[in-house]
């Protein structure tokens, strides 16, 4: 286990440290197969993070874990689906109510991504780079493309994931749409763990998940220009429902947040037992063409510190981006043990999860 200070040590320390570059690698360009950033790393503490990412899922390995449900799986290039990161785009259309949840993982109107291309671009012997995805659904008038990319820069405990939407063919011309993107986090393997959100020290919108023993952080966290909502629960409340305040942060009905074309709530799951958890976030509503949002994911270690100082310590100093968000969140107070969170003002909620089937 690290200390905080380590890591915050290692994160700071990042922007001043010239590390030795090595040429990067040209973009290669792929019919649509598994490319993977920092392939020999995230086997321990220090080594990064490890990405693997087709069909517009994601893998994180960190310390030796993959931090995703199922921990065990790498997305898979010949499939949507198979590991529980998804990128959506939800749309009504034809002048009514007629809705489509393009990538959702189920629901009354969900259909899944056809197809996808991909490329890469490695820097720094493959330990950094860039990862595209393009997104494909339907065809002719029905075309709905989209790219997902992800950015990353050995060591970082954290990336960015950019969601673009990038056309609509003529039978959604105008239709009111959001993008989304939600995930069931496994915490390095652990089923248990506590949801949080809210506003960092420094000022970052940040919400996620914290491990019971106090020494993991997965989370989002807002970027420069961006308005993101955001959801902390039961990785379920996004597609499927019925399923109230206590699992999801608010009331949502059958079909979940996608299917009602509703913004995520910037409230977290009020429930103390037996929940899955999982996090989120979602763009503004718009009837554009072409739309796109952009974020941070945060895979940190941390101990005896509370999960939003602890956000703003793995970020360091080297995104040097300043918070644009929504500054709010529900929360609901207890006592969390040895976990030492007097004096932080920070309240948070235990989550005893199930394995969801």
């Amino acid at each position: 286990m690290i200390s905080f200070k380590f890591l915050a040590g290692v994160s700071l320390g990042i922007a001043s440290v010239a590390l030795v570059v090595q040429p990067g690698f040209a973009a290669v360009t792929d019919p649509g197969v598994l490319e993977t950033i920092n392939a020999s790393g995230g086997t321990n503490a220090t080594d990064g993070l490890k990405l693997d990412v087709a069909f517009g899922n994601i893998q994180i390995g960190r310390d030796g874990q993959g931090q995703l449900y199922s921990g065990s799986q790498i997305p898979d290039a010949s499939g949507y689906g198979n590991v529980r990161s998804y990128p959506v785009v939800a749309l009504s259309y034809g002048g009514g109510p007629t809705l489509k949840m393009i990538g959702s993982p189920s629901g009354t109107n969900a259909v899944q991504w056809d197809s996808f291309t991909s490329e890469s671009t490695l820097t720094n012997a493959g330990r950094s780079g860039n990862i595209v995805n393009h997104l494909t659904y339907g065809s002719g008038t029905s075309l709905v493309t989209a790219d997902y990319t992800i950015s990353y820069t050995y060591p970082n405990l954290y990336f960015n994931v950019k969601f673009d939407l990038t056309s609509l063919g003529s039978d959604y011309a105008g239709a009111s749409h959001r993008l989304y993107w939600f995930t069931d986090a496994y915490l390095g393997g652990s089923d248990s763990g506590y949801e949080f959100g809210g506003t960092t020290p420094g000022a970052q919108t940040v919400a996620g998940v914290y491990s019971t023993d106090g020494s993991l952080i997965e989370a989002f966290r807002q970027t420069s220009g961006q308005r993101l909502d955001w959801f902390a629960g039961d990785p379920r409340c996004p597609y499927r429902g019925a399923f109230t305040a206590v699992d999801c942060g608010a009331s949502v009905a059958v079909g979940g947040f996608t299917e009602a074309l509703a913004a995520f709530p910037n409230s977290i799951a009020t429930a103390t037992s037996d929940i899955d958890n999982g996090f989120g976030v979602s763009s503004s509503l718009s009837t554009a063409a072409t739309d796109s949002m952009n974020f941070d994911l945060i895979f940190a270690k941390c101990v005896s510190q509370a999960p939003l100082p602890c956000a703003d310590g793995a970020l360091g100093s080297t995104p040097a981006l300043p918070n644009t968000g929504v500054d709010s969140a529900t929360v609901v107070s207890m006592a969390l043990g040895a976990v030492a969170l007097a004096g932080v003002g920070v309240t948070l909620v235990l989550i005893r999860r199930r394995k969801q089937a």
